[in-house]
């Protein structure tokens, strides 16, 4: 591999520094958040998502980082996900359907080495296991399914999102539409190797390094994306918080850390917004709290507070 890759607890502490902006699944999941956990992944069901693991489920046996794999047992896999349909041979991960057949299929060995290094608990064919899997898997409400999923890489994903703000007091949002209706949102989404300075093939090789000026290129880019907002060279982007949520999306094997990354443009005229997309610049935060996405909310509290 090209770097040294960080233990994930290690590069936690690299990327956000001050403990006040480690939010749920950096720490352990509190009592409140396994209940709002419980409630989004009941609510919200996946194409192709079927019955969760549990930690007292048959079959199933705990691991350990670096030592003792866990052993999953099949009919957990997450399968013929959309987002997953027509994908180009080698555009992502290989997915592999769980068994205990022998021989086990493996993931590639260069995989497996960077998830050691991250500090992962590995299953019985080398994918790795979110690293609160103890919580989800012992809480009867939640548990996981197993697999890629929606996925495209096993292991974390970096979700950036922004929160741009004017000297004005004016604040970023894109409308997107729900099944709860059209509510306001951040700018942001999933990174790519790319904002890493990585292609797909050494992605693919592990070669996955995380750092925070991939993840501020990430979260520009989508918001140049979505917005046709283009953050000045000026701008001093900083992350003011992080999260390893847990949705319906989310799979044993695959997840998110989702990184708030805050811009503030001190200019008293408002930046111009591409007129095709649905971004508009909010002059009062407040009027847009209740509508959000949890998630979404406390990440602007986090920048704006």
């Amino acid at each position: 591999m090209a770097e040294v890759m960080t233990d994930y607890r290690a590069l936690d502490r690299l990327l956000l520094p001050d403990e006040n902006t480690w939010g749920q699944g950096i720490r352990p999941y509190t009592a409140a958040e396994l209940n709002e956990i419980a409630q989004n992944v009941n609510e919200s069901k996946q194409l192709g998502y079927g019955a969760r693991l549990h930690a007292d489920t048959g079959g199933y046996t705990p691991g350990q980082p670096g030592g003792r794999r866990a052993a999953v047992p099949s009919g957990f896999d997450a399968a013929d996900h959309p987002n997953r349909a027509g994908l180009v041979p080698g555009a992502a991960d290989p997915d592999i359907i769980t068994e205990f057949g022998e021989p086990v299929q493996q993931v590639d060995p260069r995989l497996r080495e960077l998830f050691i290094a991250r500090g992962w608990v590995q299953d019985q064919h080398g994918r790795p296991l979110h690293p609160r899997h103890e919580q989800l898997l012992s809480d009867d409400r939640i548990g996981m399914v197993t697999g890629l999923g929606f996925g495209w890489w096993y292991g974390e994903a970096v979700v950036a999102d922004a929160v741009v703000t004017t000297g004005t007091g004016h604040v970023l949002v894109v409308d997107r539409d729900t099944d709860a209706g059209r509510i306001p949102s951040l700018p942001g989404g999933y990174t790519t190797p790319s904002d890493f300075g990585r292609t797909v093939a050494q992605w693919q090789t592990g070669d996955r390094p995380v750092t925070a000026e991939g993840i501020v290129t990430g979260a520009l880019r989508r918001t140049a994306a979505e917005t046709g907002l283009v953050v000045p060279r000026w701008a001093t982007p900083e992350l003011v918080r992080g999260i390893r949520p847990v949705s319906s999306v989310h799979t044993l094997h695959a997840w998110t850390m989702t990184v708030t990354v805050r811009v503030h443009l001190p200019g008293t005229e408002l930046p111009a917004l591409e007129r095709a997309t649905s971004a508009r610049w909010v002059p009062d935060y407040a009027t847009v709290l209740d509508r959000m996405w949890p998630d979404h909310r406390r990440a602007l509290l986090a920048a704006v507070e």
